[in-house]
């Protein structure tokens, strides 16, 4: 009996230091819990590959309607409102075997994006992010600017969870 009540007791005291210190973990998936509904702003092009642009709007939405975290509304309805501009692509050489031929190259895909709670037009961050890949000398470039923009994509969509 003696040792259930401290038990007990034991709980009690965690739980009031909890409640009283305002330190409690959290669940949610949003850094913003304001932050319900989003919207995403087609991203601008700074570049000549066209098509990052729209295919970053694209996988940034698809990501958002695939899990939980945040709900896909339109710019007047949404909470949250993310916008972008596509502002670098390269494809290069990445490495080189020993007679300097090239082994494979490297897409890049560079991008300013920013989070912004709607109602009070705050700026809940601001950032730069970069998304990569790379392919063989007889490799799908198109294929690796694909991934390169998931990448991207999923780093810009990470931040919005994570603050």
């Amino acid at each position: 009996m003696r040792r259930e009540f401290s038990i007990i007791m034991a709980i009690v005291s965690i739980l009031s230091f909890f409640l009283t210190t305002g330190c409690w973990y959290s669940f949610s998936e949003r850094a913003f819990p304001q932050i319900k509904s989003v919207a995403v702003i087609p991203f601008e092009n700074e570049t000549g590959e066209y098509e990052v642009a729209s295919q970053t709007t694209d996988f940034l939405s698809q990501k958002i309607l695939s899990t939980s975290t945040y709900r896909l509304s339109s710019a007047e309805d949404a909470d949250g409102i993310v916008s972008g501009k596509i502002i670098f692509y390269e494809r290069k050489v990445n490495s080189y075997d020993e007679a300097e031929n090239p082994i494979d190259y490297i897409v890049k895909v560079r991008a300013r994006a920013k989070f912004i709670e709607r109602a009070t037009n705050k700026i809940l961050w601001e950032a730069t992010f970069e998304g990569y890949s790379t392919f063989a000398p007889d490799g799908d470039e198109n294929q690796a600017k694909k991934e390169a923009v998931e990448l991207l994509s999923e780093k810009i969509f990470d931040r919005m969870r994570g603050g």
